[in-house]
């Protein structure tokens, strides 16, 4: 009897569900959506050739497209790649305009069923929260786990090792699927994923390609099991993460030293993934906390050493160039505004007055 109730309870469950859930799909890729998610998709890269052309014939594309995708025929295609150093050299997969559009459409879906359950520690590729917003939170959050000085404290700095590359595709799309439950949505997802891999082993592919906007969704919702795990499980207060890149504050340094172990532990058995070994860092307060580019103490924040000497290294670049004529002085002026920009998140007056009185061309 126990056992019919409990049936029927998941068939009510179920049929009020399909619906709801039914209705993702055919609204992602109504003409009103498609329109709207174009005028975002193309904010700040109006100039490219790439994305004139597409719009040059746009209602024949997003048409296209619009068929395609409620035929289930869409085929994703091949990513070109590059590689960048900034500062570290990275391999950039980059997908067509149309794919990109497509994981534009998806990730701004995809955002509104995952993000608001995401905990409010996870700054990545956010809207609302961000770099500048994670330097203010650990700032706080320090302040806060040393009672403003008055207790020692330390911190746990972990990066996961190649993270993009190792996220396991199996375990993402059962990740999803716990909150999705459109099939023709759940089809389109499943091709993005697929669409690219950096290796393959007895777990099945893994990786997810850098250049595109989906694959920073996907990592946020694939670490939340690491946040979940470390907030509820583990109970622990003093917990930020942005990205692969996360910190634990505590009052007891053994206590962080066996987290190490036990996050270890999670991250290969529930994720498939690794510790960087080289970048596993406990440190105290008094000596700073490099994180998000900044380092942090407990009343301020310093700009990391080997970015200031990329920042001083780039503009001389460009200084050498205004001087031959091939950088126009607008050029130059946006440059060093952006990197007073950067300087202004830190307690770096002296800095910035220097690099104002070098390259200060208007």
């Amino acid at each position: 009897m126990l056992l019919e109730v409990k049936f029927f309870a998941k068939w009510i469950f179920l049929c009020m569900l399909s619906p709801m859930s039914a209705v993702l799909f055919e609204t992602m890729t109504s003409l009103d959506n498609l329109f709207a998610c174009w005028y975002a998709f193309k904010r700040g890269k109006r100039q490219q050739k790439e994305i004139q052309h597409f719009e040059r014939f746009l209602e024949d594309n997003i048409f296209r497209l619009r068929e395609d995708l409620n035929a289930l025929v869409y085929k994703h295609g091949s990513y070109p790649q590059f590689r960048v150093c900034d500062p570290k050299e990275r391999l950039i997969s980059k997908a067509s305009v149309r794919d990109r559009f497509v994981h534009h459409v998806v990730y701004e879906m995809l955002t509104k069923i995952f993000d608001p359950k995401l905990i409010f520690h996870s700054f990545s590729c956010r809207k609302k929260k961000g770099v500048h917003k994670g330097t203010l939170c650990l700032q706080k959050m320090i302040k806060k786990a040393s009672q403003n000085g008055s207790k020692n404290c330390w911190a746990l700095k972990i990066d996961i090792r190649r993270f993009f590359d190792t996220i396991n595709h199996g375990i993402l799309k059962k990740l999803i699927r716990k909150h999705v439950f459109d099939e023709k949505l759940l089809h389109l997802i499943d091709q993005i994923i697929d669409s690219f891999h950096q290796s393959t082993d007895v777990f099945g592919p893994a990786g997810l390609p850098l250049g595109n906007v989906s694959s920073q969704l996907f990592a946020n919702i694939y670490l939340h099991e690491l946040d979940e795990f470390i907030k509820h499980k583990l109970r622990l207060k003093f917990y930020l993460r942005y990205c692969d890149d996360f910190v634990i504050l505590s009052h007891h340094p053994k206590l962080l030293l066996w987290l190490i172990c036990v996050i270890d532990d999670f991250l290969n058995t529930h994720l498939r993934l690794q510790m960087h070994p080289k970048k596993i860092f406990l440190l105290t307060i008094a000596g700073g906390i490099d994180f998000v580019g900044y380092v942090h103490f407990l009343h301020h924040r310093l700009v990391r050493p080997q970015t200031k000497r990329r920042l001083k290294r780039k503009l001389k670049t460009a200084f050498k160039l205004f001087q031959r004529g091939k950088l126009s002085s607008t050029a130059l002026d946006q440059k060093v505004q952006s990197y007073l920009g950067l300087l202004s998140h830190a307690n770096a007056f002296h800095f910035s007055q220097i690099i104002k009185n070098a390259y200060w061309v208007r």
